[in-house]
């Protein structure tokens, strides 16, 4: 992914997310931080057919409105800014909507304690069987309010993954590089299939 702008590369990936039923419609946000500032996915716009003008290049900080004629930023932009706070080496923060995180985000509790498979170890996670658990916040109508309570929250050494939860509405992941962002979001939800299909197999 390296050798292409970042307007290709998050129209290429958004692309692909959208055909695998992770981006369905307008949902969910992407960006890749670079030395020009933050680029990411427009709000409102279908993530199957972005086209260039649909990726904003905006500053990283915060700095009040930005829009670039009716196209505006993600609403979420104040979740992507705030991690790329608390994990400066980060390059990229996803953002999908997938019928299994909504389903295993309603399970009880403020943490979703994931499976000890193999996989975790693309997570950062040596040893699978201490069982990480991955941080799961509230949905709000203020996207603001979702991204202080990350703030707040995330520094805490508990929480290892580089990978949250908002209940009833989706899975966020950031990486170094756009594609071990991507790692980690195939791999979680990958973790997040096997824990629905066992739920459903244990009440049959």
């Amino acid at each position: 992914m390296n050798d292409r702008s970042p307007r290709t590369q998050l129209r290429s990936l958004a692309r692909n997310l959208y055909r695998k039923g992770w981006m369905e419609g307008t949902a969910g946000n992407l960006s890749v931080k670079t030395n020009e500032g933050l680029y990411i996915t427009a709000s409102g716009y279908p993530k199957g057919s972005l086209s260039d003008e649909e990726i904003l290049c905006i500053p990283l900080l915060e700095s009040g409105s930005f829009s670039a004629g009716d196209r505006r930023p993600s609403a979420e932009i104040s979740i992507h800014r705030v991690l790329y706070r608390l994990f400066p080496e980060s390059g990229a923060v996803l953002h999908v909507h997938t019928v299994e995180a909504a389903l295993v985000s309603d399970l009880p509790g403020q943490d979703l304690e994931l499976p000890p498979l193999e996989v975790l170890k693309g997570l950062g996670i040596a040893d699978p069987s201490t069982r990480p658990r991955l941080p799961v916040f509230e949905n709000d109508l203020l996207v603001t309010d979702i991204a202080e309570k990350i703030g707040r929250r995330l520094p805490d050494p508990r929480y290892p993954l580089p990978a949250l939860l908002i209940r009833h509405h989706g899975t966020t992941v950031w990486g170094r590089t756009l594609a071990d962002a991507l790692r980690h979001l195939e791999l979680v939800e990958f973790c997040f299939r096997l824990l629905v299909t066992k739920k459903f197999l244990d009440q049959k």
